[in-house]
Protein backbone atom coordinates (compact mmCIF):
# COMPACT_ATOMS: atom_id res chain seq x y z
CA UNK A 1 0.00 0.00 0.00
CA UNK A 2 1.40 3.42 -0.77
CA UNK A 3 2.86 5.69 1.68
CA UNK A 4 0.93 8.96 1.02
CA UNK A 5 -2.44 6.79 1.26
CA UNK A 6 -1.23 5.21 4.82
CA UNK A 7 -0.99 8.65 5.83
CA UNK A 8 -4.06 10.04 4.92
CA UNK A 9 -5.70 7.13 6.50
CA UNK A 10 -3.65 7.60 10.11
CA UNK A 11 -4.58 11.66 9.70
CA UNK A 12 -8.46 10.60 9.08
CA UNK A 13 -8.53 7.60 11.71
CA UNK A 14 -6.96 10.09 14.32
CA UNK A 15 -9.09 12.68 13.85
CA UNK A 16 -12.29 10.63 14.08
CA UNK A 17 -11.11 8.68 16.59
CA UNK A 18 -10.65 12.27 18.76
CA UNK A 19 -14.41 13.29 17.84
CA UNK A 20 -15.66 9.59 19.20
CA UNK A 21 -13.70 10.78 22.72
CA UNK A 22 -15.03 14.48 22.14
CA UNK A 23 -18.63 13.04 21.65
CA UNK A 24 -18.51 10.13 24.69
CA UNK A 25 -16.11 10.86 26.91
CA UNK A 26 -16.67 8.74 29.45
CA UNK A 27 -17.71 5.69 26.92
CA UNK A 28 -16.98 1.73 27.67
CA UNK A 29 -15.03 0.33 25.40
CA UNK A 30 -16.55 -3.01 25.04
CA UNK A 31 -13.72 -4.43 22.60
CA UNK A 32 -11.15 -3.24 24.91
CA UNK A 33 -12.41 -3.88 28.12
CA UNK A 34 -9.77 -2.50 29.89
CA UNK A 35 -10.29 0.98 29.02
CA UNK A 36 -12.91 3.78 29.21
CA UNK A 37 -12.71 6.12 26.34
CA UNK A 38 -10.07 8.60 27.73
CA UNK A 39 -7.86 5.35 28.86
CA UNK A 40 -8.28 4.17 24.63
CA UNK A 41 -6.96 7.66 23.86
CA UNK A 42 -4.19 7.35 26.49
CA UNK A 43 -3.03 4.08 25.07
CA UNK A 44 -3.34 5.06 21.46
CA UNK A 45 -1.73 8.90 22.26
CA UNK A 46 1.00 6.74 24.49
CA UNK A 47 1.80 4.58 21.51
CA UNK A 48 2.06 7.97 18.90
CA UNK A 49 4.38 9.58 21.04
CA UNK A 50 7.06 6.53 21.61
CA UNK A 51 6.75 6.25 17.74
CA UNK A 52 7.32 9.74 17.42
CA UNK A 53 10.53 9.93 19.29
CA UNK A 54 11.67 6.34 17.99
CA UNK A 55 11.38 8.08 14.44
CA UNK A 56 12.10 11.80 14.86
CA UNK A 57 15.28 10.85 16.72
CA UNK A 58 16.12 7.94 14.33
CA UNK A 59 16.96 5.43 17.65
CA UNK A 60 18.51 2.37 16.02
CA UNK A 61 17.41 0.86 19.42
CA UNK A 62 14.78 0.09 21.67
CA UNK A 63 13.81 2.90 23.55
CA UNK A 64 11.31 2.51 26.84
CA UNK A 65 8.17 3.71 26.05
CA UNK A 66 6.19 6.41 28.51
CA UNK A 67 3.96 8.41 28.26
CA UNK A 68 3.06 12.09 29.13
CA UNK A 69 -0.92 12.03 29.11
CA UNK A 70 -2.50 14.43 31.21
CA UNK A 71 -5.42 13.65 33.77
CA UNK A 72 -8.79 14.16 32.47
CA UNK A 73 -11.10 13.53 28.89
CA UNK A 74 -10.61 17.38 27.97
CA UNK A 75 -6.75 17.58 28.21
CA UNK A 76 -6.16 14.10 27.07
CA UNK A 77 -8.04 14.94 23.81
CA UNK A 78 -6.24 17.80 23.18
CA UNK A 79 -2.91 15.88 24.05
CA UNK A 80 -4.16 13.19 21.58
CA UNK A 81 -4.23 15.40 18.78
CA UNK A 82 -1.27 17.42 18.94
CA UNK A 83 0.51 13.73 19.51
CA UNK A 84 -0.85 12.67 16.26
CA UNK A 85 0.02 15.74 14.17
CA UNK A 86 3.70 15.50 16.04
CA UNK A 87 3.34 11.64 14.46
CA UNK A 88 2.32 12.20 11.35
CA UNK A 89 4.88 15.18 10.91
CA UNK A 90 7.91 12.67 11.73
CA UNK A 91 6.48 9.98 9.48
CA UNK A 92 6.19 12.51 7.00
CA UNK A 93 9.67 13.88 7.41
CA UNK A 94 11.79 10.34 7.13
CA UNK A 95 12.88 8.81 4.31
CA UNK A 96 10.71 5.47 3.93
CA UNK A 97 14.25 3.68 3.70
CA UNK A 98 16.10 5.24 6.57
CA UNK A 99 16.52 2.29 9.02
CA UNK A 100 15.19 2.34 12.78
CA UNK A 101 14.40 0.47 15.60
CA UNK A 102 11.18 -1.87 15.23
CA UNK A 103 10.20 -4.50 17.20
CA UNK A 104 8.91 -6.70 14.59
CA UNK A 105 12.92 -6.94 13.17
CA UNK A 106 14.19 -6.45 17.09
CA UNK A 107 16.49 -3.73 15.60
CA UNK A 108 16.87 -1.01 12.78
CA UNK A 109 15.22 -1.66 9.53
CA UNK A 110 13.32 0.83 6.69
CA UNK A 111 11.21 3.78 8.68
CA UNK A 112 8.20 2.65 6.70
CA UNK A 113 7.42 -0.14 9.11
CA UNK A 114 5.90 2.83 11.33
CA UNK A 115 4.17 4.27 8.45
CA UNK A 116 2.34 0.65 7.60
CA UNK A 117 2.25 0.04 11.62
CA UNK A 118 0.44 3.31 13.01
CA UNK A 119 -2.01 3.54 10.21
CA UNK A 120 -3.20 0.26 11.21
CA UNK A 121 -2.80 0.82 15.05
CA UNK A 122 -5.03 3.58 14.60
CA UNK A 123 -8.08 2.20 12.47
CA UNK A 124 -8.65 -0.37 14.74
CA UNK A 125 -8.37 1.68 17.64
CA UNK A 126 -10.46 4.09 15.87
CA UNK A 127 -12.92 1.38 15.27
CA UNK A 128 -12.90 0.69 19.15
CA UNK A 129 -13.49 3.73 20.02
CA UNK A 130 -16.46 4.66 17.74
CA UNK A 131 -18.05 1.17 18.84
CA UNK A 132 -18.07 2.43 22.44
CA UNK A 133 -19.93 5.64 21.23
CA UNK A 134 -22.31 3.81 19.59
CA UNK A 135 -21.52 4.37 15.83
CA UNK A 136 -18.37 2.51 14.85
CA UNK A 137 -17.71 3.44 11.02
CA UNK A 138 -16.04 0.39 9.16
CA UNK A 139 -11.93 0.01 8.51
CA UNK A 140 -11.82 1.62 4.69
CA UNK A 141 -11.34 -1.65 2.19
CA UNK A 142 -7.79 -0.54 0.89
CA UNK A 143 -6.15 -0.54 4.68
CA UNK A 144 -7.91 -3.62 5.73
CA UNK A 145 -7.12 -5.51 2.90
CA UNK A 146 -3.28 -4.33 4.18
CA UNK A 147 -4.08 -4.94 7.49
CA UNK A 148 -4.80 -8.54 7.06
CA UNK A 149 -1.51 -9.15 5.29
CA UNK A 150 0.73 -7.38 7.80
CA UNK A 151 -1.43 -9.56 10.82
CA UNK A 152 -0.85 -12.46 8.88
CA UNK A 153 2.61 -11.98 8.99
CA UNK A 154 2.82 -10.93 12.36
CA UNK A 155 1.38 -14.05 13.33
CA UNK A 156 3.55 -16.00 11.37
CA UNK A 157 6.33 -14.50 13.93
CA UNK A 158 4.70 -14.60 16.60
CA UNK A 159 4.37 -18.69 16.36
CA UNK A 160 7.73 -19.24 15.73
CA UNK A 161 8.83 -17.30 18.83
CA UNK A 162 5.90 -18.67 20.99
CA UNK A 163 3.89 -21.83 19.67
CA UNK A 164 0.75 -22.44 20.18
CA UNK A 165 0.17 -26.52 21.17
CA UNK A 166 -2.78 -28.33 19.12
CA UNK A 167 -3.06 -25.23 16.81
CA UNK A 168 -3.61 -26.92 13.21
CA UNK A 169 -5.54 -26.55 10.03
CA UNK A 170 -6.55 -24.25 6.52
CA UNK A 171 -8.99 -21.36 6.82
CA UNK A 172 -10.09 -19.65 4.17
CA UNK A 173 -11.09 -15.73 3.61
CA UNK A 174 -13.46 -14.06 1.07
CA UNK A 175 -13.74 -10.48 0.93
CA UNK A 176 -16.93 -9.77 -0.52
CA UNK A 177 -16.91 -6.11 -1.21
CA UNK A 178 -13.13 -6.00 -2.71
CA UNK A 179 -10.54 -8.67 -4.78
CA UNK A 180 -9.23 -10.05 -1.83
CA UNK A 181 -8.98 -13.65 -0.83
CA UNK A 182 -6.49 -15.43 1.52
CA UNK A 183 -5.73 -18.98 1.55
CA UNK A 184 -3.95 -19.63 5.56
CA UNK A 185 -2.69 -23.00 6.90
CA UNK A 186 -1.51 -22.50 10.47
CA UNK A 187 0.31 -25.02 13.12
CA UNK A 188 1.43 -24.57 16.27
CA UNK A 189 4.50 -23.06 15.71
CA UNK A 190 4.45 -21.46 12.27
CA UNK A 191 1.97 -19.88 9.78
CA UNK A 192 1.57 -19.62 5.69
CA UNK A 193 -0.54 -17.78 3.77
CA UNK A 194 -1.41 -16.19 0.15
CA UNK A 195 -3.32 -14.68 -1.72
CA UNK A 196 -5.15 -17.22 -3.64
CA UNK A 197 -8.98 -19.66 -3.71
CA UNK A 198 -8.17 -22.31 -2.24
CA UNK A 199 -10.77 -24.96 -0.74
CA UNK A 200 -9.78 -24.76 3.46
CA UNK A 201 -11.03 -26.62 6.76
CA UNK A 202 -13.34 -23.61 7.05
CA UNK A 203 -13.76 -20.48 5.13
CA UNK A 204 -15.20 -16.94 6.49
CA UNK A 205 -17.37 -14.49 3.31
CA UNK A 206 -17.65 -11.06 4.44
CA UNK A 207 -16.97 -7.17 4.12
CA UNK A 208 -12.77 -7.05 4.26
CA UNK A 209 -13.55 -4.48 7.32
CA UNK A 210 -15.03 -7.20 8.68
CA UNK A 211 -12.78 -9.81 8.28
CA UNK A 212 -9.84 -7.82 9.60
CA UNK A 213 -11.72 -7.15 12.69
CA UNK A 214 -12.77 -10.24 13.23
CA UNK A 215 -9.29 -11.31 12.65
CA UNK A 216 -8.07 -9.23 15.25
CA UNK A 217 -10.91 -10.45 17.40
CA UNK A 218 -12.81 -7.25 17.52
CA UNK A 219 -16.12 -9.04 16.24
CA UNK A 220 -17.16 -12.56 16.68
CA UNK A 221 -17.78 -15.01 13.62
CA UNK A 222 -21.05 -15.02 14.23
CA UNK A 223 -21.30 -11.39 13.78
CA UNK A 224 -24.31 -10.36 11.01
CA UNK A 225 -21.93 -9.57 8.20
CA UNK A 226 -19.73 -12.57 7.95
CA UNK A 227 -20.56 -16.63 6.93
CA UNK A 228 -18.72 -19.09 8.14
CA UNK A 229 -18.48 -22.33 6.13
CA UNK A 230 -16.76 -25.91 7.19
CA UNK A 231 -15.30 -26.98 10.29
CA UNK A 232 -15.79 -24.48 13.05
CA UNK A 233 -13.20 -25.72 15.40
CA UNK A 234 -10.35 -23.69 13.26
CA UNK A 235 -12.32 -21.02 13.60
CA UNK A 236 -12.31 -20.93 17.74
CA UNK A 237 -8.96 -22.10 17.11
CA UNK A 238 -8.09 -18.38 15.94
CA UNK A 239 -9.01 -17.37 19.42
CA UNK A 240 -6.44 -18.87 20.88
CA UNK A 241 -3.65 -15.95 18.98
CA UNK A 242 -3.93 -13.80 22.13
CA UNK A 243 -0.27 -12.50 21.59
Amino acid sequence: MERASLLEHLRGDSAALAAAAQRSPAAAIASCPEWDMTGLLAHVGGVHEWVEHIVRTRSPVYVKRQTTAPEGPDATRQWFERGAAQLLEALEGIDPDEPVWNWFDRGPAPARFWVRRMAHETAVHRWDGEAGAGDPNPIAPDLAVDGIDEFLGFVALWLAREPVANLSGSLHLHATDVDGEWSIDVWPDRLEHRREHRKADAAIRGPVSDLQLWMVNRIPADAPNLQVFGDRAIIEAWRQLQF
